[in-house]
């Protein structure tokens, strides 16, 4: 019996190490730079903490976020928008998923209907389910959600609100122009569908358009986060709401729909890291690594299909016919590699895309991006 649960032992051990050893490629997290944030986060606690106590700092709740940080956060969406809002517009959430599960249960409500491209972010479809609310899937080309289809579904099916990632979609990458834009805008607007807008992947390209919220700001709900430009587990999403009242009336105090406060330590360091031009500095760092990921993808992927960008965090992979997706990631993951298929992002009533994504950045170093990147490759050739 004790050779027989040794021998167990060390089997579950084993299948325990072989797990871990798997190099998760199936994120799109940004790349670690500890050169360049470990100082500059350090630095911004310091300057935290000298400012006040810490009992005052967390002994009380900070519902829509303390001014300095709203006045912060207002500052760092306005690299994006057009004008930067007035702080009373804007709320500092615990994170982009934190804000969009309070707009859902808001501006929706259960039995309502929410239009979103027939690929997406996957979480969607659980907070949908969480909230009882129903999808209407929208057809897309290379820009993005096709406007016909998108005013046929406002016609049709009636959603309160649309869900819109136009600038570097998940999973496509596909960045809408300026014209698609308006037109999308216009089309809410007639039919009075609310806009919410993920617009977490933009501060690491150069020369995007303006976010779809600038066109349509009266309906819109801009959400910009920094888990994707700075360090994942940041934890900070700034919402900028159609109005003061508009963010007043839906996270006053009384909504416990979810729990969106940010920890204001968690404001607080992202306000520091703000109004000194730290975070300027991460996302530069971050946006370097990205572009010398993204260079070793062009290269190596040559003549094959592929969508990214040279500050993307992640890339969409289309397969030969002959190369079946659910085979094709089986396939990486015996090399060691996790990705993920199209089936993962598909909201669609047809059959997906024959494609995969992965991600540039979870790979904790660039040695570790190209062993995940050979095994891509290495599978895509068998």
């Amino acid at each position: 019996m004790a050779a027989q649960a040794t021998t167990t032992a060390a089997y579950s051990a084993d299948r325990h190490t072989n797990k871990l050893s798997l190099l998760n490629m199936s994120g799109n997290l940004p790349p670690k730079v500890p050169h360049a944030f470990d100082a500059e986060y350090l630095a911004a606690v310091q300057t935290v903490l000298s400012r006040q106590s810490p009992n005052d700092l967390i002994g009380a709740h900070q519902f829509r976020g303390e001014r300095r940080d709203r006045i912060a956060g207002a500052r760092f969406v306005g690299r994006r928008l057009p004008v930067a809002p007035n702080p009373d517009q804007l709320i500092v959430t615990n994170g982009t998923q934190g804000a969009i599960t309070m707009l859902m249960a808001g501006l929706i409500g259960r039995g309502g209907t929410l239009a979103i491209e027939e690929l997406s972010y996957p979480t969607m479809r659980q907070f949908a389910e969480m909230f009882g609310i129903g999808l209407c899937s929208i057809p897309m080309d290379k820009e993005g959600m096709l406007p016909d289809a998108y005013e046929a579904a406002c016609r049709i099916k009636n959603p309160a609100a649309v869900y819109a990632m136009p600038t570097l979609q998940n999973p496509t990458t596909a960045i809408m122009s300026v014209d698609r834009r308006r037109n999308i805008a216009d089309i809410s607007r007639k039919y009075g569908v609310a806009i919410i807008e993920d617009d977490i992947y933009s501060l690491l390209p150069f020369d995007l358009p303006p976010p779809l919220s600038a066109f349509a700001p009266e309906i819109s709900w801009y959400i910009l986060g920094t888990a994707k430009s700075m360090a994942a587990a940041l934890k900070v999403a700034y919402l900028v709401a159609p109005s003061a009242e508009a963010a007043q009336s839906r996270f006053w105090p009384g909504v416990r729909a979810t729990y969106w406060m940010c920890a204001p330590i968690n404001a607080a360091t992202v306000t520091a890291l703000i109004e000194n031009d730290a975070a300027d500095r991460i996302i530069a760092a971050v946006r370097r690594e990205t572009q010398a990921r993204q260079a070793l993808v062009t290269e190596r992927l040559r003549h094959r299909e592929f969508n990214s960008i040279a500050e993307g965090l992640h890339v969409w992979l289309k397969l030969p016919a002959s190369q079946p997706r659910a085979e094709f990631v089986a396939r990486v993951r015996s090399r060691g590699v996790e990705i993920s298929a199209s089936d993962t992002y598909f909201f669609g009533k047809d059959e997906p895309p024959n494609a995969i994504r992965f991600g540039t950045g979870t790979a904790p170093d660039r040695e570790a991006f190209e062993r995940g990147l050979d095994a891509v490759i290495r599978a895509y050739d068998a």
